[in-house]
């Protein structure tokens, strides 16, 4: 397997990971509040 650049994987890891932060946060909020659209706006940037 080629190695990959240790500067690359962890900007993958990070951009991951706040993708997954935001998904579990809309969920979170959208399992309390049922409101999908308010939920986006708390949630998308």
């Amino acid at each position: 397997m080629k190695k990959i650049n240790p500067i690359i994987l962890i900007s993958m890891v990070l951009i991951g990971g706040f993708f997954a932060f935001k998904v579990m946060s809309f969920l979170g909020c959208y399992v309390r509040l049922e409101d999908a659209e308010k939920c986006w706006k708390l949630t998308a940037w």
